[in-house]
């Protein structure tokens, strides 16, 4: 059974640096950006797997575009369908311990394939489906950029 509920995406970018420490580095994370959206969407569960369904936002440049996360079997994948007709512009699948290439489209600009490795993901969504998933994950495109990044959706009553 479908149902409206509110979310609060946040999505952080770090950067790692590394740091000596005595005769080892040790790894320190600088926070480069974040966002935040609070928006409306749909939840539903299907076949073990839970949905979360919404609007993209105007605020991040894909007003016309619709978001689809899936969570089942410990992972995480995310789809995002354009307007009426194009193809998804990104399909991403996020699972700990995996390195995983995927392929991103870039409004108005060619499609980037990043690698991309899930730290661990935490599901704390009650049986009604509200609650908090958390994502730590690392994105690498070619050599010239890397960043970790931390999604966090908080699942509302509406």
């Amino acid at each position: 059974m479908k149902k409206q509920v509110n979310l609060k995406i946040t999505s952080t970018q770090y950067v790692e640096n590394l740091k000596p420490s005595g005769e080892a580095f040790l790894r320190e994370l600088e926070k480069e950006d974040s966002l935040e959206i609070v928006t409306e969407g749909m939840m539903y569960q299907k076949n073990n797997a839970k949905y979360i369904s919404y609007e993209e936002s105007e605020q991040v440049g894909l007003e016309d575009s619709r978001m689809l996360v899936k969570l089942a079997d410990g992972s995480i994948r995310i789809r995002r369908f354009g307007a009426e007709g194009e193809d998804d512009s990104m399909d991403m699948t996020l699972q700990p311990g995996v390195l995983n290439i995927t392929r991103y489209q870039v409004p108005e600009l060619a499609s980037l394939d990043l690698e991309v490795y899930t730290n661990k993901i935490e599901d704390n969504l009650d049986e009604e489906g509200y609650g908090t998933i958390s994502v730590d994950y690392k994105i690498k495109f070619d050599k010239y950029f890397s960043r970790r990044n931390v999604l966090e959706i908080e699942v509302m009553p509406s």
